[in-house]
């Protein structure tokens, strides 16, 4: 026979169904909305994120933090930054980590729906700005103190001091309280700043003192040679080494050499000593095959020692003492490269890719022809080259410049000037070497004695034919 629950234990059974329900039901809501989410009852700053992934938590932080402002009231004149200008700069994702704590645990769910809990903001205060902003402010005022400062003279080639003044200021820590205050809310701050009589922390003697140290640090002569030319620190570039700092009560410090302006300086001076490998060239068929080396590789040099270098060139200035310096170098091994040379040049003087223009200059029979590849596009041209005591030079060269018409000038074998003026459709390959036309000629393709002064003398035509059809850079190459 059964017998009746008592209404003490009927009611302990209700309660512990309820509980089990209502865990159940958290576990449905937890799975449904919550997992991988920020938890009930989390907020950032006050304002609610729960639900919410962590990319879209990052997005209202930002969001937040982009739509803050500080608004400083001095005087009834505004000054207004935003968060960032002001000094606070909010990390969105570090802040998000932080209200997601406990987002993959159940337990912490349910926790959580009994719970509320506030998450800061993570920010960076940068004190810097703060003291930027309240210039800003400052700035408004008609009677504002001044700091006295050393700035670049105009020559740009020394230091002077600008003069101190007293006046009106205002605070730095209700600055910088309004500013924290709108990083730790997220939410904008306007503030009515009361100013006071303020005097300088930077005095006009002690700028001076500052600019007249500083200027004796220039006269530190400082040079680097490569080897074979040596470079010299000019006082302007010796300028921008200097920095001033200020001691904790806010007055100008010794000037110091900034070892990263140096580093720049050094750096960049060794980038223009440096040389570039230059990769060696195969020329290849269609099938890979290496046919001839169109181009030997030749090794290049890298500075090696520029950071010592800018210890030396810091510690020299801080004591100033002159300072010589050397730069060293390391090998640098080429690479290698391929050149897949266009049908029918197996047996040309110049390998040429398939469609690249290059002139083929033949001293053996005095003839210009231009090339496609392996096809030719103009001529042989016949042509008069330099004669004996003035040869045309050879080798592989590259269009580099062109007149339609030119005035040339020049020297003759025996020392005596020459002038020719009006000659026609000049290309320039190397130096003062040119294929130009040369009415003055009747006949072309002989190279005897009475030749050019080392130009390749050719038929007006036939010239023109080249300064047309020639592009910068390409190819020529002059042999016999």
């Amino acid at each position: 026979m059964l017998k009746k629950l008592s209404l003490k234990t009927r009611w302990a059974i209700g309660v512990v169904s309820a509980l089990v329900l209502l865990v159940v039901c958290a576990g449905v809501v937890y799975a449904a909305n919550y997992s991988g989410r920020a938890l009930p009852g989390t907020t950032i700053a006050g304002t609610s994120v729960a639900g919410m992934t962590r990319d879209q938590v990052v997005s209202a932080v930002n969001q937040r933090a982009d739509a803050t402002n500080v608004t400083l009231t001095v005087e009834g004149k505004t000054t207004q930054a935003s968060l960032n200008e002001a000094g606070i700069t909010v990390d969105a994702d570090e802040t998000a980590d932080a209200a997601m704590k406990g987002s993959t645990s159940f337990p912490a769910f349910v926790s959580a729906l009994f719970s509320q809990r506030n998450v800061d903001p993570v920010v960076t205060v940068s004190e810097e700005s703060i003291k930027k902003l309240a210039a800003t402010a400052n700035s408004t005022l008609t009677s504002e103190m001044k700091d006295a400062a050393v700035v670049v003279a105009q020559d740009g080639e020394s230091f002077t001091a600008t003069p101190a003044q007293n006046g009106n200021g205002v605070s730095t820590d209700d600055v910088a309280a309004a500013v924290k205050q709108a990083g730790a809310t997220l939410t904008s701050v306007t503030q009515d700043v009361s100013v006071r009589q303020m005097e300088p922390s930077i005095t006009t003697e002690n700028a001076e003192v500052a600019a007249e140290k500083a200027n004796a640090l220039l006269d530190t002569p400082i040079e680097i040679s490569d080897g074979i030319d040596t470079f010299t620190a000019e006082r302007s570039d010796k300028v921008q080494w200097v920095e001033f700092l200020t001691k904790d009560d806010g007055s100008l410090d010794a000037p110091s050499i900034s070892t990263v302006k140096v580093a720049d300086w050094v750096n960049a001076l060794a980038a223009k000593t440096d040389v570039k490998p230059e990769n060696r060239v195969d020329n290849v068929d269609s099938q890979g095959n290496v046919l001839t080396v169109a181009r030997e590789g030749k090794k290049g040099l890298k500075t090696n020692n520029t950071e010592q270098i800018t210890k030396d060139v810091v510690a020299a200035m801080t004591d100033g003492t002159p300072y010589e310096g050397l730069f060293h170098y390391d090998d640098v091994e080429p690479g290698s490269e391929t050149k897949q040379v266009a049908e029918g040049t197996e047996n040309l003087v110049y390998q040429a890719a398939e469609g690249e223009k290059w002139v083929d200059i033949n001293l053996t029979d005095a003839s210009v022809t231009a090339y496609i590849g392996g096809k030719v596009a103009g001529g042989p041209f016949y042509m008069v080259p330099g004669a004996p005591d003035t040869p045309t030079v050879t080798g592989t060269f590259h269009v580099y410049l062109k007149y339609d018409v030119q005035t040339m000038r020049g020297e003759n074998a025996d020392g005596t000037k020459y002038e020719t003026e009006g000659v026609p459709w000049v290309t320039y390959f190397t130096g003062s070497y040119a294929m130009h036309g040369a009415p003055w000629r009747s006949s072309f393709g002989w190279s005897g004695y009475g030749g050019s002064h080392g130009c390749v003398n050719m038929p007006v035509d036939a010239a023109k034919f080249i300064y047309d059809w020639t592009d910068m850079g390409d190819t020529v190459v002059v042999h016999y």
